[in-house]
């Protein structure tokens, strides 16, 4: 969840040193710097829910993929970009940035979890820049404020691709590129959600 915040034009490498200090999270997009602000509750436990129920459909399926949380920020090269999604999936071995220690390269799915404020970002030009990366195949988008999720599945190698929809708490959605099945009703517990 991104948050208005003082913006600064800063060179990459004054970037990496408040990265370092490791006293705030920030988002760098092409030399603006964004510090990252706390969400809400339902943005917390919908996040946890994505990381866990995925990662443990991966042990289970004994799949070579990890489940990411939050900490962790992709690096996105084209777009000079680093950006921290909800949860993340990498198969095989995982890409480090060699600018940046705890940005990662090669994600297979990207997560973010969308409330009013920030689903015109995530579904626009967030989409965009997580698109410039050929190793993501899925893009998934959870609506806290109510039980509905919207996927992009990338086909092949292409940006072309087709968007999948889940409503209500007994559907459920598939991360083809991963064998993963994510019910709804499991994803949205403990949310307190507006219409169940």
């Amino acid at each position: 969840m991104m948050a208005v915040a003082q913006v600064t034009k800063l060179p990459i490498s004054e970037y990496l040193s408040f990265e370092h200090r490791g006293e705030m999270r920030y988002e760098y997009h092409n030399g603006e710097v964004y510090a990252m602000a706390g969400g809400t509750i339902a943005h917390t436990i919908l996040s946890s829910n994505t990381q866990r129920l995925i990662g443990n459909a991966l042990t289970v399926a004994g799949k070579n993929c990890i489940s990411l949380n939050s900490d962790v920020k992709i690096e996105i090269e084209a777009a000079h970009r680093y950006i921290y999604p909800d949860a993340a999936v990498v198969c095989g071995k995982i890409n480090e940035s060699t600018m940046i220690k705890g940005a990662i390269l090669n994600p297979r799915v990207v997560v973010e979890v969308i409330s009013e404020t920030s689903a015109d970002y995530d579904r626009g030009a967030k989409m965009r820049y997580y698109l410039s990366l050929i190793t993501l195949k899925e893009y998934l988008l959870i609506d806290q404020d109510k039980a509905h999720v919207t996927l992009y599945r990338r086909h092949e190698e292409s940006n072309l691709g087709s968007f999948h929809y889940a409503d209500g708490l007994e559907d459920s959605i598939e991360l083809k590129s991963i064998g993963v099945i994510l019910p709804l009703r499991e994803l949205y517990q403990n949310v307190d959600l507006e219409d169940k």
